[in-house]
């Protein structure tokens, strides 16, 4: 079994998100790819929603997408959020197969600082989607760079757009702006 793991603090989540998971999905021929919300992230001050808002809204971003499941894993977790530790704990549940963890390029530029990075590329291939403006860092076998579709939005622009009333239907599934609008995510 072929399985991807897409970690991201989804900030909300939006069409750029959608469409890396689809690319990930028919360009690795995954079986199953994992969409998991960090909890507490390790490299920055947690500055997040609540995370079981930001899971539904991945929920209704995915719902009736075939091979994509999220999970609360991270957001479960009352501690700071490793990528090898997750990792750790998703081959415990799903078992053999062959693992693929996907990270942007601005992620795989700090790959060597990340903890235990070097287990994490023998546990599993680092698939890195490539963005303007970085470059490649590590050559290893498990490293692999792929070239991506590029979305010329960001969680920290769309936060913004929200916060000024701007409109974000072009950027956001209808149902995702539906709930943040409900639960007026953003505004301050």
């Amino acid at each position: 079994m072929k399985i991807g793991i897409y970690g991201g603090s989804f900030n909300p989540i939006h069409r750029g998100h959608i469409s890396v998971a689809k690319y990930a999905l028919e360009k690795l021929n995954l079986d199953k790819l994992i969409i998991i919300p960090v909890g507490i992230p390790s490299h920055r001050e947690n500055n997040l929603v609540n995370g079981k808002f930001r899971m539904e809204m991945c929920r209704l971003a995915f719902e009736n997408m075939e091979k994509i499941e999220i999970s609360d894993i991270e957001i479960n977790n009352c501690g700071i959020n490793y990528t090898y530790d997750t990792l750790m704990k998703i081959k415990n549940i799903y078992g053999q197969g062959e693992y693929f963890e996907i990270i942007g390029e601005d992620s795989g530029e700090n790959f060597i600082k990340w903890k235990n990075y070097k287990e994490i590329l023998k546990e599993a291939k680092v698939i890195v989607l490539r963005r303007k403006g970085y470059k490649k860092v590590i050559e290893n076998k498990n490293m692999v760079y792929l070239p991506s579709p590029y979305f010329e939005i960001s969680s920290t622009e769309l936060r913004n757009y929200i916060k000024l009333n701007k409109n974000i239907k072009k950027y956001i599934p209808d149902k995702v702006e539906e709930f943040i609008r409900k639960y007026r995510l953003y505004e301050k």
